[in-house]
C-alpha cells in the first residue's frame, strides 16, 4: 500500500504492460515478403505514354480535319451566293454536289471528311479501350491483394 501512495506500482505496471505487448503483439511481415502494389495508373509511364500518343493523334486528325471544313465553308458560301437568298440546306447541298465543275473538290474534300471523322471516331476508341483494360488491371490487382470491390 506504501508503494501505491507513492506511486512507484503504475510506473512497474506500464512497463510490465509494454514488455507484454512487445512480446505478445502483433508480428509485422517482413518488408521483403510484402506483396508490392502495382503504380496507379496516373504513374505508369507507358500507360501515359500511350494516352500521350493517342492524343497527339487526335489533335493531329482535327488540325487536318479542320482544314478540309474550311475548304468546305468556303464552297458553301460561293454556293449560296449562287442561290436565292432563302436557299435550304439541301438546296445548297444539290447546288455543290450537280456542279462539280463550278465547285471543284467538293466530292472529294467530302471524302475526306468522312475518313477523318471515322479516325478521330477509331482513335477514341481504341483509348476508351486503353483506359477499360488498365482500369480492369487495377481491380484485378486489387482483388489478388485481398481488396475488397
Amino acid at each position: 500500500m506504501k508503494d501505491l501512495k507513492q506511486g512507484r506500482i503504475a510506473p512497474r505496471v506500464a512497463a510490465v504492460m509494454l514488455l507484454f505487448a512487445v512480446v505478445c503483439g502483433c508480428e509485422k511481415e517482413p518488408v521483403a515478403s510484402r506483396q508490392e502494389a502495382p503504380a496507379p495508373r496516373t504513374q505508369d509511364p507507358v500507360y501515359t505514354q500511350a494516352l500521350h500518343r493517342v492524343q497527339t493523334e487526335r489533335r493531329a486528325i482535327a488540325a487536318q480535319r479542320q482544314k478540309v471544313v474550311e475548304q468546305m465553308e468556303a464552297l458553301v458560301a460561293r454556293a449560296r451566293k449562287a442561290l436565292p437568298p432563302d436557299a435550304t440546306e439541301e438546296q445548297v447541298r444539290k447546288e455543290l454536289l450537280d456542279n462539280p465543275r463550278k465547285y471543284p473538290g467538293w466530292r472529294e474534300l467530302s471524302r475526306m471528311l468522312r475518313e477523318h471523322n471515322a479516325k478521330a471516331e477509331k482513335d477514341l476508341e481504341d483509348a476508351r479501350r486503353l483506359v477499360a483494360a488498365r482500369i480492369r488491371q487495377e481491380q484485378a490487382d486489387f482483388s489478388k491483394r485481398g481488396g475488397s470491390k
